[in-house]
This record gives C-alpha cells, sequence and structure tokens, in this order.
C-alpha cells in the first residue's frame, strides 16, 4: 500500500509589478514541476514517486497584492520521515522569493503538510515571521 503525504498551501507577494522579479523570475526561482507522466529532473520542487508539487503564478491586473502562488500536490510514498524536507524546501523558497530591496515583499505564507503515516504539519507565516522564518531553513 502506497503512502500519501498531501500539501497545500500559498504565498501571497505584495509590490507593483514595475519593481522587483518578474513572473518568469520568479518561476526560475521556484523551478519546473515534474509529472509521471512529465517527468523532469530539473525540479527543484519536493517530489514523491509519481511527481513533484505543483505551482501556478496569479498576477493581479493591477494593484496589492501583486501575485498569489498557489501550491498543491500529492506526493506518493513521501514519508512522515520526509516532511522534514519539505519544511526546509520552503523556507529556502520563501528566503529566495523575499526581494532584499523591499521593492515588494512576501505578505503572507501559509503550507499544510499531511502525512498518512503519521500526522498534520501546518506554517503559516505572516511577513514579519517569514523574515524571521530563515533561521529555520
Amino acid at each position: 500500500m502506497s503512502i500519501w503525504t498531501r500539501v497545500v498551501g500559498n504565498i501571497r507577494i505584495d509590490g507593483l509589478p514595475s519593481f522587483g522579479n518578474n513572473i518568469e523570475e520568479i518561476e526560475k526561482i521556484i523551478g519546473p514541476i515534474c509529472l509521471w507522466n512529465k517527468w523532469n529532473e530539473k525540479s527543484k520542487l519536493p517530489r514523491g514517486s509519481e511527481g513533484s508539487l505543483q505551482y501556478k503564478i496569479i498576477e493581479y491586473e493591477k494593484g496589492m497584492p501583486w501575485l498569489t502562488v498557489p501550491i498543491w500536490g500529492d506526493l506518493r510514498d513521501f514519508y512522515f520521515e520526509d516532511v522534514e524536507k519539505i519544511k526546509v524546501w520552503w523556507f529556502s523558497l520563501l528566503k529566495e522569493l523575499n526581494n532584499e530591496d523591499e521593492l515588494y515583499s512576501i505578505r503572507d505564507a501559509v503550507l499544510k503538510i499531511d502525512s498518512e503515516d503519521k500526522t498534520t504539519t501546518t506554517i503559516i507565516l505572516t511577513e514579519e515571521e517569514v523574515i524571521n522564518s530563515y533561521k529555520h531553513g
């Protein structure tokens, strides 16, 4: 029987589209998705035996927030012992996405990890907590 780890999250980035990274640069930071029928060894996203987490960058046409990045996936054969890998990836991603010159910033970051063989982990971070979370990554 397979063990599944289910992940759902979202990153809200505030700022103006004319400043900071563009969507293509953010896609480079997050990296390509790896699916069972479209395997991609270059994917940096956590993955199980059938593929990685997935995401979509949704840009608002104007105003703030600038964009949101929903993240989701069902990782097959990804056990409770592997959940720490998702946490390390998450904090590293937040650090890399947060723009140091503060023209835009991560406003909120939420991640829920539900490991079928043990427990559920939820990480909810405000803007200040995102900055302080780097020491965990």
